[in-house]
């Protein structure tokens, strides 16, 4: 029989970590620090971060960035794909 695909969230490491750290008000160094560190060793950092630049709404830390630093990249993307006319 064929297996059924795992959803990326049910394999995250932060699955079992408590969210405050995830969604901590931005002067809260420490907890984002601690998220982002969580985030460093997870398998599925790459979904959650694919997920949480398609998705602008989304606050927190996801794969590893904080949403200042998903609207660098977004920025960063968008003049990328402007100078070489290439769809962001």
């Amino acid at each position: 029989m064929f297996e059924t695909a795992v959803p990326w969230h049910e394999r995250a490491r932060c699955r079992d970590a408590d969210p405050d750290l995830f969604f901590a008000l931005a002067g809260q160094r420490t907890a984002i620090a601690e998220a982002k560190q969580i985030c460093a060793a997870c398998p599925v950092r790459a979904a959650c971060l694919d997920q949480a630049l398609a998705d602008e709404s989304l606050e927190g830390v996801w794969g590893g960035t904080t949403e200042r630093e998903r609207m660098a990249v977004r920025v960063r993307a968008r003049i990328a794909a402007r100078r070489y006319d290439v769809p962001a």
